[in-house]
């Protein structure tokens, strides 16, 4: 298996860290809009709390999760981590792939689909069951997205299950 250099090995853990920030941050901050968002009072206020909810999703945190993903593989391709030598590396993989997977095939298509109602409804979407139901499941999954990316960064930091000899 070819190595990376000393050199290559710290870029790719920069941008691997800057893009694992960027996409905590991003999970942090739609874990926390609706709670600014209680005095909307008007259907362009909550429309535009979906277009901006939608570009947090859509231009910063998915792009952050991509590079996350394609440097940890990268990571784990060409050092000597790999992907399954150590527990916490394999709850790394797992949660990466779960909220990635459940945001591309799932959540992302349930954020675009409430900025759609909120367009087509403006305040009467806060009667819509679907875009009630988009805005349930997605404060659960923002708060349970933030839990599981903290914990890779803090078992990133300790490294518990670590392989002995290892």
């Amino acid at each position: 298996m070819k190595t990376m250099s000393r050199s290559q090995q710290n870029m790719l853990k920069a941008v691997h860290l800057i893009a694992a920030g960027l996409w905590l941050s991003s999970v942090i901050i739609i874990a926390v809009m609706p709670y600014v968002s209680i005095d909307i009072i008007s259907g362009d206020a909550l429309y535009m709390y979906n277009r901006i909810f939608h570009f947090i999703d859509m231009k910063i945190l998915t792009p952050a999760a991509v590079v996350t993903l394609i440097t940890g593989l990268l990571y784990s391709l060409f050092t000597r981590w790999g992907f399954f030598k150590h527990g916490w590396l394999i709850y790394k993989w797992a949660a990466t792939l779960a909220i990635v997977l459940s945001g591309t095939f799932y959540l992302g298509p349930m954020v675009t689909r409430n900025l759609e109602i909120s367009n087509l409804k403006r305040l009467a979407a806060l009667q819509d069951p679907v875009y009630l139901h988009g805005l349930t499941v997605g404060g659960w999954a923002s708060g349970i997205n933030t839990l599981l990316l903290g914990l890779a960064v803090v078992f990133s930091i300790y490294k518990p299950w670590k392989k002995k000899n290892g």
